[in-house]
This record gives structure tokens, sequence and C-alpha cells, in this order.
């Protein structure tokens, strides 16, 4: 379980900026002083294991290996009547990897920037939140996804960070400011 604590800015008083540029700084009165308060609310969330995360995960891969799959036969299916050698294949292949690199990149950032859950962590009933304990946006996205790629190049270490982890957060987590909670 994370305890969260969201605080919400509230203003007393507005400055009126008539009054601001009619003074001299050393003359504004404490009265013109704009003062905030902020209100603390408390945010408890119960954290998602490594089990749902990883087969959330490996959903996922499924599912875009699939599409990955259709649109590479359908790519080549309609190339095999142009005369490709083995040579001008691999020259066609690279482009089309990398397209389909970019759709899963953004199956990613996108589906979890927009509602802080892919496919398959709607299947596992659970979503990513902010360290304030709301929506993540699709910048904090994109650092989770380049964070996924910091987590897997040291042997999946970042990835199982999150079982000695107090807060159950993997290296990407870390690095985005995210949790993985159960709805």
């Amino acid at each position: 379980m994370v305890v969260i604590r969201a605080s919400n800015k509230i203003s007393n008083k507005d400055i009126d900026n008539a009054d601001l540029f009619e003074n001299s700084p050393n003359e504004i009165s404490q009265s013109n002083m704009r003062t905030d308060n902020y209100e603390e609310e408390l945010l408890s969330f119960n954290l998602a294991g490594l089990n749902s995360r990883a087969l959330a995960f490996l959903i996922d891969l499924v599912i875009i290996a699939i599409i990955s799959l259709l649109a590479f036969g359908a790519a080549i299916y309609l190339l095999q009547d142009t005369n490709l050698d083995a040579f001008g294949l691999k020259r066609v292949s690279m482009p089309i990897y990398l397209l389909l690199f970019f759709l899963a990149s953004s199956y990613f950032v996108i589906l979890n920037g927009y509602g802080g859950k892919t496919v398959g962590k709607m299947l596992m009933g659970i979503r990513i939140i902010s360290e304030e304990g709301g929506s993540i946006g699709f910048w904090q996205s994109f650092v989770r996804w380049i964070g996924y790629y910091i987590s897997g190049s040291f042997l999946f270490l970042g990835f199982v960070w999150s079982i000695f982890d107090r807060s159950s957060q993997s290296w990407h987590d870390k690095i985005a400011g995210t949790y993985v909670v159960k709805e």
C-alpha cells in the first residue's frame, strides 16, 4: 500500500496587479502580499505486484507481436511481385521494422498517457498513477517508456527491482515518478 499526499492550492487573497505597479517594491504592504495555503489530502492505493505487472506486459507484447506479424506479412505479400532478391528484401525490411517499432512505442506511450493503462493492464485490473495520485500525461508516459530500456539494459534488473523496493517501483517508475496500483 502506498499513501500519497495530494496538495490542493487554495488562494486566500488575490493580488491586485495595479497596486503592485503603483507602489515601489519597498512600499508594498502586507495586505497586498499573496498568501497561499495548501489543503492536503491523503490518498491510499494498493500497489500492484510483480506478477500482475509482468503478466500485463506479456499480454501487451503478445498483442503487439500479433499486429506486427500481420503487418509484416502483409508488407511481404504486397512486395512479392516486385522481384526482390535477398539483398532487396533486407533493404525493405529495415524501414518496416522501424515503423513497427514506432507503432509499438506509440501503443505504450499513448495508452498509458491517456488513461494510465494498456490493454494488458486493463485485463489485469491495474493502472499507472503519478506521485501525486492522479493520471500521468503523455510526457510522463514517454519518460517511463524510455525508462523501460534502462530497466532492461542491466539483465532486466530494473524490472525485478520492484520486488525489493518498499514502494514496488521499478527503475522506470522511479525515473518517471509513477506507481502501478490495483484498481
